[in-house]
């Protein structure tokens, strides 16, 4: 499963929806292929949507948060005027990157 994010670019003077993620989760069908959506409306520049989804690679998961975007868009009236920014993965925080173990005191 991927995580990949869309930001949404609103046009001028636009805002995103208080119910951004209601209104997404409403146009979406089982068979569209979200497993999960997440919605960041304040991010900035632009608010982003987080889809979830089960996909083969990263390039079709990417590829599919496209098409389904496009296709969100289309079922949304509120967001006909906006514009879908590239698709990408997010990039893991440097947390979460494998580290070597602690090496353990020795006794004395």
């Amino acid at each position: 499963m991927y995580l990949v994010h869309t930001g949404l670019r609103a046009p001028r003077d636009a805002f995103a929806p208080a119910d951004l993620r209601l209104l997404i989760l409403s146009r979406l069908s089982p068979d569209d292929g979200a497993e999960h959506v997440s919605v960041h409306p304040l991010a900035r520049p632009d608010p982003v949507i987080g889809l979830y989804l089960r996909a083969g690679s990263l390039a079709e998961a990417e590829e599919h948060a496209a098409i389904l975007i496009r296709l969100l868009l289309s079922r949304c009236p509120e967001l006909a005027d906006w514009t879908p920014l590239r698709p990408q993965v997010p990039l893991i925080a440097a947390a979460f990157e494998s580290r070597p173990p602690a090496s353990e005191p020795s006794p004395d």
